[in-house]
């Protein structure tokens, strides 16, 4: 189980970077498609060092393209995790200027730096060329993406030079919880998932226990989080108070709706306004933590998917 998160540099592609993540074990790829296909810049593109090793290239001159193209340096025989639609996948990016080919950006693991894998998100809602490049890629694959100059400029900002890529793809993950069921304490809501992981809560119509409690509901095995490391997750927020009797108005924030959540760490809490992320701390990523917060006079129960650490 392998999941990273970090804030990148390439704002409009990667979501963060450096993040623990927890894969799932499914052949995928029969079912994958991607919108990317091989062309003439992407396959003329030579690549010297291996997986994991900041790559050297040579890029094939007078090239132009109006699409962008992928192809593959490096395949890896094991095709049972792809990044389908509605993941995370953790990578290592080197990109370079196609006509000069001067670098442009490498991940940290990429300039020798001590940092885990950046990672993106392929989702069709929030689709660009990076994360496109990855699709239906599998982990210990190396992909050589050609960005055209008007895709460039949802990295760059502004439409230029095109760029060519090279990624590893380290994992991939889904955007929700994976592990045990175990049942929750009496006196906690009744939690449920449907086909997408998608928590509804049931609270009891009676008043919120005081102070702070947690249960995990969904036991991950991933890697342990610790007080230091920032907490990127799904989170569903519903307030406890039994003379709200509409569903919407106890609905207080969704990040299914609204996108995944970075909570941060513990000593970021006075910043971040997360009160309930020492709560997450000591469990495992993967897992469902079900939380009861009643310490400001306004009760709320908040269901946590951890999706990942940095």
């Amino acid at each position: 189980m392998l999941r990273r998160i970090v804030p990148a540099t390439a704002a409009a592609v990667l979501l963060l970077t450096g993040l623990t993540a927890c894969s799932a074990q499914q052949d995928q790829s029969s079912d994958c498609v991607s919108q990317l296909k091989p062309g003439a810049l992407s396959d003329g593109v030579k690549v010297k060092n291996g997986f994991g090793e900041l790559p050297d290239v040579t890029i094939p001159k007078d090239v132009d393209i109006e699409v962008s193209q992928r192809s593959f340096a490096e395949k890896a025989k094991d095709r049972s995790e792809v990044a389908g639609e509605d993941t995370l996948v953790s990578i290592n990016m080197a990109l370079f200027d196609a006509k000069t080919s001067a670098p442009v950006y490498a991940s940290p693991a990429f300039s020798g730096q001590a940092a885990g894998p950046e990672f993106l998100m392929v989702s069709k809602k929030q689709s660009n060329p990076v994360s496109e490049a990855v699709r239906c890629a599998a982990v210990g694959d190396r992909v050589v993406v050609g960005i055209s100059a008007k895709d460039a400029a949802q990295i760059s900002g502004d439409e230029g030079s095109a760029l060519v890529g090279v990624i590893d793809v380290v994992a991939e993950s889904p955007l929700r919880a994976q592990g045990k069921m175990r049942g929750l304490p009496n006196g906690f809501p009744a939690v449920v998932t449907n086909d997408e992981g998608r928590p509804g809560v049931v609270v009891p119509p009676v008043k919120a226990p005081e102070g702070t409690r947690s249960a995990v509901r969904i036991e991950g095995d991933g890697a342990t989080v610790t007080d230091a490391e920032n907490v990127v997750a799904q989170v569903t927020e519903v307030l406890w108070d039994p003379t709200v009797t509409d569903n919407a108005q106890k609905l207080l924030s969704d990040t299914w709706t609204d996108g995944i959540k970075a909570l941060g760490n513990e000593a970021q809490i006075s910043q971040s306004g997360n009160t309930f992320r020492t709560e997450l701390t000591g469990k495992t990523v993967g897992s469902q933590v079900v939380i009861i917060e009643n310490t400001g006079g306004k009760a709320r129960v908040l269901v946590v998917d951890i999706l990942g650490v940095s």
